[in-house]
């Protein structure tokens, strides 16, 4: 080998390395760029969510009552300010209940807690507000049945008129007559034990008086009194104050409105028939009174109102804007935990679930106090949050990997919005869902959404011999080898019963279109995709449906009937952003709006068939638009004979040759792509990309721009 060779091959060694390290050195710049970097962004411990607030038009999730038990027993806490004083505690797996010391029609009280049991279920029929209240009056144990969480005292006395008229207490013997209850009471004590509190209240009951033993804060700490009679205004109250006296309580007081306190009643509302009472707190809605229920031990708190779900952390028990609010208070990223759990699949791979981790704290951290007392609320009005029963590892495991990420623009937290499914593609906000310039939105990109699809079967659209359309699932039927004399195929049934159903959809709750047997011959009319998150096809809606969604939402109503509806503006990603009906175009406020306008379409990427609207030309040249021309359609058989269309479907060929399903007067059938509002990430979207072996932090800023991601303090 020459000396000049081994230059060569020592230059050609040099430069190998060179480049070896070149090509390391341009790894770690990249990776450097994905890098999570630490910031000021300030995490919480804990966040608030709101289960049941009233916030009037901004959001509203009401209840009368809150129902909760804990595997290991509850600690009752009373929270004001400056202090948090224990309020008592509540064994393990018994219940507990809260509501709004408010107005209610009392509409019956007896000694036999059958008929008590038997008007309360009545009653329950048409109210979830319905109680049965245990005290002890003139030696006897008696029940009433009361109806409401109302704010007013007129609201309780129209509601006791209802019931009254309604005769749910008819044929019961009672002791007193009905009437309206009330939150104004006379207070007797203070008393040091809760124990002495019911003697007190047990004796005042004797005298014939409504009487409850209730908790108040004074002094930093808390005490015990009664608080008697259940009074819908103040004017009764001098009086009751005498008979208090009379009972040989001198000390009795009329309290100030604002004073706080906590009325402890004894309810049976829940155990009625078994004789087991259950303590309910009733909270006033003048006072800023607000009980904190906290698990004794490491168990969760059921919380029976919200579909029985159990959840971490602790409850707050309020009263706001007249109804009862409650917040359950709980670890950030265990909060996550079931976050996650819910808004996407347990089984999808580990980055989709870094991704949504992210993407949910983020959205979460930027809510601030967006409902007053709360962060966000459980429902998709913030995101999914459903309890301890949807958490899973694979979603745990990506919280936890993700511990404190957020995704900032200029210091701060993004609102990172995301949806189930963009249907191919993300929508622009600024033209197509609320408006507004959210430049960290990535705009109508392309999604891999078509994940729903896979695996399942197509469907066809067929006519039926007896002129009927609808849906059969492709592998229950075959290629008969015959031709309509339209052109279009004939297919034939394979099983016996074979449901023909009103869109490509299996719904065991809905009853088939008609059912056909083997051998059937339909004509094939089309071929469509299943019903899916990715695609869908919706049953046909009537005018009048359509009518009744429309002018929920329209600014300006829309004079009936409904014959056209059609869509007259799309935005970038092709969603729809105006319809006009009867040719007028239909206002309804953000692009978004449309969905519930539409009677709750899965999304804005849509297209609408009037199957009542045609164009026909008549043999002189004639031309004429249905529905906007009316009267009757006459159609000429070859034997020359002739006759009306059809009351429902009839068979047109159209300019391409085509057989369509036309209807005599309107419906409309919508199909579309996607599910939500299609704004930021797609969760079909993250999960193919996770598959096709993306990392969380690429998935995330595809569908977030101009984003860091950031590391909270």
């Amino acid at each position: 080998m020459t000396e000049g060779n081994r230059m060569f091959i020592q230059d050609k060694r040099s430069y190998s390395r060179l480049l070896l390290m070149l090509l390391l050195l341009t790894a770690l710049v990249s990776s450097s760029t994905r890098a999570v970097v630490h910031a000021a962004v300030k995490v919480p411990d804990t966040i608030r969510v709101a289960f049941f607030i009233n916030l009037g038009t901004k959001y509203q999730s009401l209840t009368p009552v809150a129902t909760l038990q804990s595997a290991n027993g509850l600690n009752l806490i009373w929270r004001d300010p400056q202090t948090g004083i224990s309020a008592g505690t509540i064994a393990p797996g018994q219940s507990v209940r809260f509501a709004m010391d408010g107005y209610r029609a009392l509409l019956l009280e007896t000694t036999d807690l059958g008929a008590a049991i038997a008007v309360l279920k009545k009653v329950q029929a048409s109210s979830n507000a319905a109680f049965v209240t245990q005290l002890t009056k003139s030696g006897k144990t008696v029940y009433q049945v009361t109806e409401g969480a109302y704010s007013t005292a007129a609201q309780a006395s129209s509601a006791l008129t209802k019931w009254t008229n309604a005769g749910v207490a008819a044929g019961v013997q009672t002791l007193l007559s009905a009437r309206v209850a009330g939150p104004w009471a006379v207070e007797a004590g203070s008393y040091a034990s809760a124990a002495e509190a019911a003697s007190a209240a047990a004796q005042l009951g004797n005298a014939g008086l409504d009487a409850f033993a209730a908790l108040k804060p004074q002094n930093g700490t808390l005490s015990y009194v009664v608080r008697v009679g259940q009074e819908k205004d103040a004017t009764a109250l001098s009086a009751l104050q005498q008979s208090v006296a009379a009972a040989g309580f001198a000390n009795a007081r009329i309290p100030d409105a604002v004073e706080p306190y906590t009325s402890l009643r004894t309810d049976m509302t829940l155990n009625g028939s078994a004789n087991k009472p259950v303590t309910l707190y009733a909270i006033p809605s003048g006072p800023s009174t607000v009980l904190r229920a906290e698990p004794a031990g490491s168990g969760g708190i059921l919380l029976t109102e919200r579909n029985k779900r159990t959840y971490r952390g602790s409850m707050e028990m309020s009263v706001l804007n007249q109804s009862l609010a409650v917040v359950n208070e709980v670890d950030y990223e265990q909060y996550l935990y079931s976050v996650v759990g819910a808004e996407i699949g347990s089984k999808w791979p580990l980055e989709a679930q870094k991704a949504q981790a992210v993407a949910a704290r983020s959205y979460a951290l930027s809510s601030g106090m967006g409902f007053q007392i709360a962060n966000v609320v459980d429902t998709t009005t913030s995101q999914a949050y459903y309890g301890i029963g949807y958490e899973n590892a694979n979603a745990t495991e990506g919280v936890n990997q993700t511990a404190g990420e957020v995704m900032t623009q200029g210091g701060k937290a993004i609102n990172a919005v995301f949806s189930a499914n963009s249907g191919g593609i993300t929508a622009d906000n600024a033209i197509e869902i609320w408006g507004g310039d959210n430049s960290f939105l990535s705009s109508a990109v392309p999604s891999p959404d078509d994940g729903p699809q896979k695996g399942l079967l197509d469907w066809y659209y067929v006519a039926l011999p007896s002129g009927q359309t609808g849906y059969i699932r492709s592998d229950l039927l075959e290629n008969s080898g015959q031709t309509h004399v339209s052109g279009a195929k004939y297919l034939r049934v394979t099983g016996e019963g074979t449901a023909v159903r009103s869109k490509p959809q299996v719904v065991s709750t809905v009853e088939p279109v008609a059912r056909v047997g083997t051998g059937t011959l339909v004509v094939q009319l089309g071929k469509v995709a299943e019903y899916s998150d990715y695609s869908w096809i919706e049953d046909p809606m009537t005018p009048d449906q359509l009518l009744t969604a429309l002018n929920k939402r329209a600014k300006s109503p829309i004079t009936g009937p409904l014959l056209t509806l059609e869509v007259t503006k799309r935005g970038p990603s092709g969603r729809v952003t105006e319809i006009a009906a009867n040719g007028v175009p239909v206002n309804v406020g953000a692009g978004d709006n449309l969905r519930g306008a539409l009677n709750s379409l899965k999304s804005t990427l849509f297209s609408v068939e009037e199957t009542g609207r045609y164009t026909i030309v008549d043999g002189n040249g004639t031309v004429r638009e249905v529905p906007s021309q009316s009267g009757s359609l006459q159609v000429i058989g070859g034997a020359g004979t002739s006759g009306s269309l059809p009351a429902s479907n009839a068979f047109f060929m159209d300019g391409n040759g085509n057989l369509r399903a036309v209807t005599t007067s309107p419906l409309f059938v919508f199909s579309g792509k996607g599910y939500g509002h299609g704004l930021g990430m797609s969760q079909w979207g993250a999960k193919a990309f996770a598959e096709q072996g993306y990392d969380y932090q690429y998935i995330l800023k595809y569908y977030y721009k101009n984003v860091s991601i950031e590391k909270g303090a």
